[in-house]
């Protein structure tokens, strides 16, 4: 009897632990399996709770303090800064005085003056030169008046020289000449064709009789085979060629009119 109770309280005991160990053991599994989920999920939602900063720290540098200068020489008023003074514009002059006005006006008179008169004396050199060939002394002088006052004035009409020249020539060299002086005039613009064609038809009437000014204005015929061939100006300037070894020993001197 007592054998019986004994066994049956032993094995009521032992199925008591059993029992309590598969609790216990089966709760440790539960908590090891699913406790790390939990805390994963936990760092996960903290991390994403505190934003992360993408700009790096800033240290601040610290700002010398500048060490005051102790002058030794005190500063007078009257000694000189090292700052320049401010620049101050001239003020623009948009009138002109009456003074300056008449200065410039007789300057650029006395320059244009000078100009006219050194081209008139290389004119009546050229003429001095070519005419006496094809012309005695009182027709050279006539031409070189008639030319000196067609040089003053464009419009101005000349007389026709007084009696034929000494050289039997066609028109040929006397439209040379007009071509050649009047490339050497002030405003030589102005001295076109038709003017120079009237000029030259006008001072030799005989040689030009019975042609039409158009035929007159084809300067250039023969430019180098006649008595007075053509004299292209080179580089604007105004010199005539003369032959080689020609020297003027007393070159024309007009007397001013002025």
């Amino acid at each position: 009897m007592w054998i019986v109770f004994v066994c049956c309280n032993l094995l009521g005991w032992l199925l008591y632990f059993s029992f309590q160990t598969l609790i216990f053991d089966t709760y440790e599994i539960y908590k090891i399996k699913f406790g790390k989920k939990e805390a994963v999920a936990e760092v996960v939602a903290v991390q994403k709770e505190q934003p992360q900063s993408t700009l790096e720290e800033v240290i601040p540098v610290p700002v010398p303090t500048p060490t005051p200068v102790t002058p030794t020489e005190p500063i007078s008023e009257a000694s000189p800064t090292k700052e320049e003074a401010p620049h101050q514009a001239q003020p623009i002059e948009l009138t002109i005085t009456p003074d300056l006005h008449e200065k410039n006006r007789a300057d650029y008179a006395s320059r244009e003056q000078r100009e006219k008169e050194e081209r008139i004396r290389m004119v009546m050199e050229y003429c001095h030169y070519y005419l006496p060939r094809i012309a005695d002394q009182e027709i050279v002088n006539h031409i070189c008046v008639e030319v000196d006052k067609w040089m003053e004035s464009l419009q101005y009409k000349p007389k026709p020289i007084p009696r034929p020249l000494t050289k039997d020539i066609n028109n040929i060299p006397l439209r040379h000449f007009v071509w050649n002086i009047s490339e050497c005039f002030l405003y030589k613009k102005y001295y076109n064709g038709d003017n120079r064609a009237n000029f030259v038809k006008a001072l030799f009437p005989k040689a030009f009789a019975g042609i039409d000014l158009s035929t007159i204005k084809n300067f250039k015929v023969e430019p180098l085979k006649t008595e007075i061939p053509i004299d292209e100006p080179e580089n604007d300037k105004l010199d005539f060629h003369y032959p080689s070894g020609f020297v003027n020993e007393k070159p024309f001197l007009k007397q001013s009119r002025y």
